[in-house]
């Protein structure tokens, strides 16, 4: 429900509903209809957003990164900006905070953030940052940051999808082929 419900949001039309829900176009559009009778700020407020970024030609995130609008834009990617801009405002900040904090990150990756430390005081204190940066990016709404792996000395971050493991292993045949000796650090 999670995905139907950000396509809603986001601009998913009656077919593309349909094929989801695995229904007729009649339960799709019925589906959507009633989200608009009980959500009709959100609707609102979605059309006058888009509205207002089509007259002035680009729309700013809330710390004020613009994306500058074509002569015909995509609505679902001006329906999708304000979530995405305000994921990036509150990686970017929380950022700003970690390395301010002493708490340099290695990378990001996509909405998450690669460190190493191994003090667990700094590695809470990390969290607070990230948790206090998603308030102040939302209005005082908090946003959970949770720890995805904690890996010993040595250890790699894993990425536990089937395409991120079949991408590892053609990486690691692709080395092996050229001669690098693999090394596996649990």
């Amino acid at each position: 429900m999670k995905s139907l419900q950000l396509g809603i949001n986001y601009g998913m039309g009656v077919r593309s509903l349909a094929r989801g829900l695995d229904r007729h176009p009649l339960i799709a559009s019925d589906i959507i209809e009633r989200h608009k009778r009980r959500y009709a700020p959100f609707w609102r407020w979605r059309d006058d957003m888009v509205a207002d970024a089509m007259i002035r030609r680009r729309i700013v995130s809330i710390y004020g990164w613009p994306l500058y609008i074509s002569t015909s834009p995509n609505k679902r990617t001006l329906y999708n900006f304000p979530m995405q801009a305000g994921g990036a405002e509150m990686l970017r900040l929380a950022v700003m905070r970690l390395c301010d904090a002493g708490i340099v990150p290695c990378m990001l990756i996509h909405d998450g953030i690669l460190f190493e430390e191994t003090d667990p005081l700094k590695i809470d204190q990390a969290r607070e940052i990230m948790i206090q940066a998603g308030r102040d990016c939302c209005d005082g709404l908090t946003i959970g940051a949770s720890t995805d792996q904690l890996l010993k000395s040595g250890a790699r971050y894993r990425d536990k999808r089937p395409v991120a493991v079949q991408m590892w292993n053609t990486i690691n045949d692709v080395l092996r082929t050229v001669g690098v000796e693999i090394r596996d650090a649990a």
